[in-house]
Order: structure tokens, then C-alpha cells, then sequence
């Protein structure tokens, strides 16, 4: 059911669908599982799982790690379209997932690396997350086909000194060439 989705989206995640993937017939599925619900909800785990194993080894020994998530996450997009779409690309408030967490957990780490009170962090976050989360979805669903890590660097590098402009605030030197 994982590879299905990772391959074909979320969309294709049927018990046919899976059955035929296994090679058989769906009452392994449904011996397995209660229902399809409870197979969705373990292949999204698996693929949170996924997700936030690609994010802590980029974390290992960065320098910016709110950059340094960004990118990940803009990786991930390119990389696991599907999973992207199946984890980031749903009504979260509807299925319970969107949370003060979920959606506030950079506002912490700008407030270290920049060095700046939680009000104005917050406001780099969120002005920076809305472009962020823009771009990766446009590369998950090829809007913007290609695009080189080199660039994608840049655009986040860029938009965040923008919003830190208008803020007037002042960011650690960030070198656009070296991963973050």
C-alpha cells in the first residue's frame, strides 16, 4: 500500500488496488486491518515516518535550521511528489492533524538562529512558510518542472532576507552556495 501511494498517489490507495499489487485477493487487508481507513492511516504514518527521517539527517550539523527545513521540505516535494501530496497536500483541519504544533514549530528555531523576539519570529515564519509551502507544491504537482536544489536555495535564501528587510531585521550572513 505504501509503494502504491508513493508511486501513484493517494488516490489509488483502494483494497483492488492493493490486492492486486500483493498478487492476490484483498482478504489479507482485511485481516490485517478493519477497513480501508485504518491501511490509509498506516501508510500515512509510514510516510511521516519518511518524511521526518529525510528532514533529521539534513538537520544533522546545520548551520540555519529553519532554512535547512525549508529545503528539506521543497526536496521532499521533488522527490516523493505523492508522499508530499498524501501529507501536505490534504484537509488537515478536518482529519484533526493541523494543530498550534503543526503549523507553529518553526516560530522556536527562527527565535534562535536570528535572534529575535517570538512576535517578529513569527511573522518571518509565517510570511516565509506561506512562500515556502507555494513552491513545493507548485514542484510536488510539476507546475515548476526542474528546478535545481542551487535554485531552490537561492528562492528561499532570497524571500527570507526580504521578509527580514521589511521587518527590519537583521539576519546572519547566509551563504547561498553551501547546503542549509
Amino acid at each position: 500500500a505504501y509503494q502504491l501511494t508513493r508511486r501513484e498517489g493517494p488516490n489509488a490507495l483502494t483494497a483492488r488496488a492493493v490486492a492486486k499489487e500483493l498478487g492476490g485477493s484483498t482478504q489479507p487487508i482485511f485481516r490485517l486491518f478493519s477497513g480501508m481507513e485504518e491501511l490509509k492511516l498506516a501508510v500515512t504514518e509510514l510516510a511521516l515516518t519518511t518524511w521526518k527521517d529525510c528532514l533529521r539527517e539534513r538537520l544533522l550539523g546545520s548551520a540555519f535550521p529553519y532554512l535547512t527545513i525549508g529545503m528539506s521540505f521543497l526536496l521532499f516535494a521533488r522527490d516523493e511528489p505523492e508522499l508530499f501530496k498524501l501529507l501536505f497536500m490534504r484537509d488537515r483541519v478536518s482529519d484533526g492533524s493541523c494543530t498550534d504544533y503543526n503549523v507553529n514549530w518553526g516560530i522556536p528555531l527562527i527565535e534562535d538562529s536570528v535572534k529575535v523576539d517570538m512576535e517578529t519570529a513569527r511573522k518571518l515564519y509565517e510570511r516565509n512558510w506561506l512562500y515556502c509551502y507555494g513552491l513545493a507544491v507548485s514542484i510536488a504537482t510539476k507546475y515548476i518542472p526542474c528546478m535545481s536544489e542551487c535554485t531552490m536555495r537561492q528562492l528561499l535564501v532570497e524571500s527570507l532576507q526580504g521578509v527580514a528587510l521589511q521587518l527590519n531585521v537583521e539576519l546572519p550572513t547566509i551563504d547561498q552556495c553551501k547546503d542549509i
